[in-house]
Parts: C-alpha cells; sequence; structure tokens
C-alpha cells in the first residue's frame, strides 16, 4: 500500500500510470457492479441500500484504475483526500500506486474495510498541514465550505471533484464563481462512476442512468508544470 504518514507528504517516485489497475483485484469490476445494484432493485432498491451502507460512490476496478492514472500524471507529489470518510477510496488508490493521504473532520468506523489511516483533521489544518499540489474531493458537503478552503490554499494546483448534481448544481458556488480557476470535466472518470443517485434501467441498451460527474479544477497562472 503506498498510504503516505500522515506526519509528512515526501516526494517520492512511484507507479507509473500504466500500471495503476493491478493490485485492484479486491474491487469488482463495473459490470459487477451492476449486478450488484440490479439485484438491490429487487429488494429494498438501490437508494436504500446505499443508505443503509452508508455509501455514496461504488468503487470498481475501471474507476480506480483510470483516477489513478490521471492522478498520476498531474503530480509527482502524494495526493491530499479531504473528507474522506471511512477511507475506502484512498485504499484502492494507494493499491493502484498513488501515494495519498486520506483525511476527514470525523473518522468514521462501521463497516469499512480500510488498510490505511484516515487523519482526524479538519480541511483547512490538512492544508496547512501538508501543503499538497493535488487535492482529492469525493461527494464533499456543498454546504461544508471545504471547496472554499481548499481554493484558497496556495500551493493547491488541481482539485479534482467527484460527485453529483443535486437541483441541478455540483458541489459549492465556490467551484463555479472563482475567476483563478478553470474547470474542466473528466469524462473518462465519469463513465465508471457509480453513485447512490443513479437510476437503474435495466433496459437492453441502456442498463442505468449515471449521475456521476468527476472534475478538475485548475489554478490559472502558475504552477502547473504537468498538463494534460
Amino acid at each position: 500500500m503506498n498510504f503516505v504518514s500522515p506526519t509528512r507528504l515526501p516526494s517520492r517516485p512511484r507507479t507509473a500510470p500504466r500500471r495503476a489497475a493491478k493490485g485492484l483485484q479486491f474491487l469488482p469490476t463495473f459490470e459487477v457492479c451492476l449486478n450488484e445494484i440490479e439485484a438491490a432493485e429487487q429488494t429494498c432498491g438501490w437508494l436504500s441500500a446505499c443508505v443503509d451502507a452508508g455509501r455514496f460512490l461504488l468503487l470498481n476496478r475501471e474507476l480506480v484504475a483510470t483516477l489513478a492514472d490521471r492522478l498520476c500524471s498531474w503530480t509527482a507529489e502524494p495526493v491530499l483526500e479531504v473528507c474522506a470518510g471511512r477511507g475506502e477510496l484512498a485504499e484502492a488508490l494507494a493499491a493502484a500506486g498513488v501515494p495519498i493521504v486520506a483525511t476527514d473532520a470525523k473518522v468514521v468506523g462501521g463497516r469499512a474495510r480500510a488498510r490505511g489511516p484516515v487523519v482526524k483533521s479538519s480541511a483547512a489544518e490538512a492544508l496547512r498541514r501538508y501543503r499538497p499540489a493535488v487535492v482529492l474531493g469525493a461527494f464533499v458537503p456543498w454546504d461544508s465550505g471545504v471547496d472554499a478552503t481548499v481554493m484558497a490554499c496556495e500551493s493547491v494546483q488541481r482539485y479534482v471533484v467527484l460527485g453529483v448534481r443535486i437541483s441541478g448544481v455540483l458541489g459549492s458556488s465556490a467551484l463555479w464563481q472563482n475567476s483563478n480557476w478553470r474547470a474542466e470535466p473528466l469524462p473518462e472518470i465519469g463513465r465508471w462512476m457509480l453513485t447512490r443517485h443513479d437510476v437503474w434501467l435495466g433496459t437492453a441498451d441502456r442498463k442505468i442512468l449515471q449521475h456521476g460527474e468527476a472534475w478538475v479544477f485548475r489554478r490559472e497562472g502558475r504552477g502547473n508544470e504537468r498538463s494534460g
């Protein structure tokens, strides 16, 4: 595993992006996840199953490998995840070769099987402590102030956001009202996202209506030595 020590964020060589899919055998494939959603729809319903499990994002090999490839292409430094919850996403990214520090203001127990630590820390404290270049936030609460806090940190050059649109809006207004940042969609990642908000259709030509979106917010004007 490539969970980074919570005490520091060292710069070090890491697994090449083309190897990101290795080490993810413990995750189901996208197709297997679709079968899980279909089975849930035949019982309690997919949304209800997700609420009971405290799940917002259903991890699969394709999603994690693609996200890991992107993260690896953007920085040689470890990634900071904010609002990491139980740490499952960070665990999977670490297995794919991404050094990462997972943080959350409230460390959650329950049915998690995370193999690395989630550091109990607010986003502001984590940003001051680690000074990351790339930050990851999956389903960050829109009213938490975390988006604005991340974008105000001078070390951050890219903020990767995974989420869904609620009432037509993805995330907080801070993501979209900052002229110093440029928003770019990441459809190659979004296509593999399965969320609690998705709707099972079960038709031959379209099994599911997906609502997950992936975006990167890039600071304009400086510090973006790595393109892509």
